[in-house]
């Protein structure tokens, strides 16, 4: 029988000097830093779990005051133009990432 192993953190009950501001609510996070003249987004997703998407007309959105920006599929690059470009240290298939970013001709699942 091999002798008994020592982990330094495994099984131990390290100090969290964070933990207490996290769990009573004080700790800052990122969603809560804000710049003045910050600017915001806002995600609509679909409410349909699958169907054609036949038009998307953003005047609306863009009529609401303090609206700066609408954008759909259409707005960014298609798939094919962006193959072979780099996820970050892991391969990943960059076709399929920007399917599931924004939906272009149809929905693929809710919340698309």
């Amino acid at each position: 029988m091999s002798a008994k192993t020592t982990y330094k953190w495994i099984g131990s009950s390290p100090v969290r000097p964070d933990g207490v501001d996290k769990v009573t609510g004080r700790a800052n996070f990122g969603a809560d830093h804000s710049e003045p003249g910050m600017i915001y987004g806002k995600v609509l997703r679909s409410p349909i779990a699958h169907g054609r998407i036949q038009s998307i007309d953003l005047a609306p959105a863009l009529q609401i005051p303090g609206v700066l920006a609408a954008m759909c599929g259409d707005d960014f690059p298609d798939a094919d133009a962006i193959q072979g470009m780099s996820s970050g240290e892991s391969p990943a298939d960059m076709r399929d990432i920007a399917r599931n970013v924004m939906a272009r001709d149809k929905v693929l699942y809710h919340g698309h």
